[in-house]
């Protein structure tokens, strides 16, 4: 074992935990959290059956908003086997309520991945409110494995950025 190498990465680790300079997040290729915030940001979904290639097929996705603003725009990030997918067939209800809301304009970049859903009015910010799509008629992707969707809200404030609420991971299975 070379004590030579191991000292430096370890007074590197404590300087940047006490120096008040924050890691950034870092994710390795086997789920294997090295920095972090420590938080489960997985969210729930749901769906028919999970057999690859199984034709029209039902996902419903859920992803609770922020408590503390309004929401006037949804993402979804998602992977090749998931392109076309996520479009203007998509619903997007109150998972409580089940009361639909209303899309101004759907916006897909099917270069990066992306699909950015305009609501028509902005979703106003309540303690668990929680938001369900539901894709239907869909196909499953051809091949088996675990597909990372990622989920963001865009605020109503001055300056808005978009805010990381979680990831589906999707699994296709024989």
């Amino acid at each position: 074992m070379n004590i030579r190498g191991i000292l430096p990465a370890a007074l590197t680790i404590c300087c940047l935990s006490y120096s008040g300079i924050a890691p950034l997040s870092v994710t390795a290729q086997n789920n294997i959290v090295i920095f972090g915030s420590g938080r489960d940001s997985t969210l729930p979904y749901t769906t028919r059956t999970k057999r690859p290639g199984a034709r029209l097929n039902t996902y419903s996705f859920f992803a609770k908003l922020p408590s503390n603003k309004a929401v006037a725009e949804f993402q979804v990030i998602y992977p090749q086997a998931f392109r076309g997918i996520f479009d203007e067939s998509v619903e997007i209800v109150n998972r409580q309520t089940k009361k639909k809301y209303a899309i101004q304009e759907t916006i897909v970049d099917k270069e990066v991945g992306s699909t950015r859903y305009v609501f028509k009015e902005a979703i106003a910010a309540a303690p668990n409110n929680e938001l369900e799509l539901i894709v239907t008629g869909v196909s499953n992707p051809s091949d088996s494995g675990m597909y990372r969707i990622q989920a963001q809200a865009l605020g109503t404030e001055a300056n808005p950025l978009f805010k990381f609420l979680g990831q589906w991971l999707v699994d296709i299975y024989n």
